[in-house]
Protein backbone atom coordinates (compact mmCIF):
# COMPACT_ATOMS: atom_id res chain seq x y z
CA UNK A 1 0.00 0.00 0.00
CA UNK A 2 1.31 3.45 -0.95
CA UNK A 3 2.21 5.82 1.87
CA UNK A 4 3.14 9.47 1.99
CA UNK A 5 6.22 10.49 3.93
CA UNK A 6 6.96 13.89 5.43
CA UNK A 7 9.01 15.02 8.40
CA UNK A 8 8.14 16.89 11.58
CA UNK A 9 11.31 18.56 12.88
CA UNK A 10 13.36 15.87 11.17
CA UNK A 11 11.29 12.94 12.45
CA UNK A 12 9.70 10.96 9.58
CA UNK A 13 5.91 10.61 9.53
CA UNK A 14 4.12 8.22 7.19
CA UNK A 15 0.47 8.62 6.21
CA UNK A 16 -1.68 6.14 4.29
CA UNK A 17 -4.86 6.74 2.32
CA UNK A 18 -6.75 4.94 5.10
CA UNK A 19 -5.26 7.37 7.65
CA UNK A 20 -6.52 10.29 5.55
CA UNK A 21 -9.99 8.77 5.28
CA UNK A 22 -10.15 8.31 9.07
CA UNK A 23 -9.24 11.98 9.53
CA UNK A 24 -11.65 13.27 6.87
CA UNK A 25 -14.60 10.90 7.25
CA UNK A 26 -16.72 9.29 4.52
CA UNK A 27 -18.13 12.38 2.79
CA UNK A 28 -15.62 13.13 -0.01
CA UNK A 29 -13.37 10.14 -0.71
CA UNK A 30 -12.68 11.36 -4.26
CA UNK A 31 -11.17 14.59 -2.97
CA UNK A 32 -9.05 12.68 -0.47
CA UNK A 33 -7.85 10.37 -3.27
CA UNK A 34 -7.04 13.36 -5.49
CA UNK A 35 -4.92 15.05 -2.81
CA UNK A 36 -3.21 11.76 -1.96
CA UNK A 37 -2.14 11.31 -5.59
CA UNK A 38 -0.95 14.92 -5.86
CA UNK A 39 1.15 14.52 -2.71
CA UNK A 40 2.39 11.08 -3.78
CA UNK A 41 3.82 12.70 -6.90
CA UNK A 42 4.92 16.02 -5.40
CA UNK A 43 6.60 15.17 -2.11
CA UNK A 44 9.60 13.29 -3.58
CA UNK A 45 10.21 16.22 -5.95
CA UNK A 46 10.34 18.79 -3.15
CA UNK A 47 13.32 17.42 -1.23
CA UNK A 48 15.38 14.72 -2.95
CA UNK A 49 17.53 14.36 0.19
CA UNK A 50 14.66 12.99 2.27
CA UNK A 51 11.14 13.73 3.41
CA UNK A 52 10.00 17.35 3.15
CA UNK A 53 9.35 19.20 6.39
CA UNK A 54 5.56 19.16 6.53
CA UNK A 55 5.21 22.63 8.06
CA UNK A 56 7.22 24.15 5.20
CA UNK A 57 5.15 22.72 2.33
CA UNK A 58 2.96 25.22 0.44
CA UNK A 59 -0.08 24.19 -1.58
CA UNK A 60 -1.95 26.08 -4.33
CA UNK A 61 -4.88 24.24 -5.86
CA UNK A 62 -7.92 24.82 -8.05
CA UNK A 63 -9.81 22.11 -6.14
CA UNK A 64 -10.69 23.34 -2.67
CA UNK A 65 -13.30 20.76 -1.69
CA UNK A 66 -13.41 19.35 1.85
CA UNK A 67 -11.70 16.03 1.04
CA UNK A 68 -8.82 17.75 -0.73
CA UNK A 69 -8.43 20.38 1.98
CA UNK A 70 -8.49 17.84 4.81
CA UNK A 71 -5.97 15.54 3.15
CA UNK A 72 -3.53 18.38 2.47
CA UNK A 73 -4.02 19.60 6.03
CA UNK A 74 -3.37 16.25 7.69
CA UNK A 75 -0.17 15.65 5.77
CA UNK A 76 1.27 19.18 5.64
CA UNK A 77 -0.62 21.31 8.20
CA UNK A 78 -0.73 23.88 5.36
CA UNK A 79 -4.29 25.03 6.06
CA UNK A 80 -3.73 25.99 9.71
CA UNK A 81 -0.25 27.27 8.83
CA UNK A 82 -1.57 29.68 6.18
CA UNK A 83 0.30 27.92 3.35
CA UNK A 84 -2.77 26.57 1.51
CA UNK A 85 -4.66 28.53 -1.09
CA UNK A 86 -6.88 28.43 -4.09
CA UNK A 87 -5.42 30.46 -6.90
CA UNK A 88 -2.46 30.83 -9.20
CA UNK A 89 -0.82 28.57 -10.11
CA UNK A 90 -3.73 26.35 -9.07
CA UNK A 91 -6.20 27.82 -11.55
CA UNK A 92 -3.84 27.82 -14.52
CA UNK A 93 -4.77 25.68 -17.51
CA UNK A 94 -2.29 23.72 -19.52
CA UNK A 95 -1.89 24.55 -23.21
CA UNK A 96 -4.13 21.72 -24.37
CA UNK A 97 -6.77 22.57 -21.73
CA UNK A 98 -6.92 18.94 -20.55
CA UNK A 99 -5.05 19.51 -17.30
CA UNK A 100 -5.47 21.59 -14.20
CA UNK A 101 -2.21 22.78 -12.68
CA UNK A 102 -1.32 22.35 -9.03
CA UNK A 103 1.43 24.29 -7.35
CA UNK A 104 3.45 22.81 -4.50
CA UNK A 105 6.45 24.39 -2.82
CA UNK A 106 9.01 23.69 -0.12
CA UNK A 107 11.89 25.89 1.08
CA UNK A 108 11.73 28.17 -1.95
CA UNK A 109 11.49 25.33 -4.48
CA UNK A 110 8.27 25.39 -6.51
CA UNK A 111 6.82 22.57 -8.58
CA UNK A 112 3.86 22.79 -10.91
CA UNK A 113 1.95 19.55 -11.30
CA UNK A 114 -0.82 18.76 -13.73
CA UNK A 115 -3.59 16.23 -13.51
CA UNK A 116 -4.15 14.80 -16.93
CA UNK A 117 -7.73 14.03 -17.89
CA UNK A 118 -7.52 10.94 -20.08
CA UNK A 119 -10.24 10.10 -22.49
Amino acid sequence: MARLEVAELGTPITVSFDDLMKYHGPNAPGGVAHAFKVLERALPLLDPEGPAERREVEIATAHGGPGVRDAFEMVTRAVTGGRYGRGAPGRARARDDRSVARGVGHRGLRRRLTHRRDG
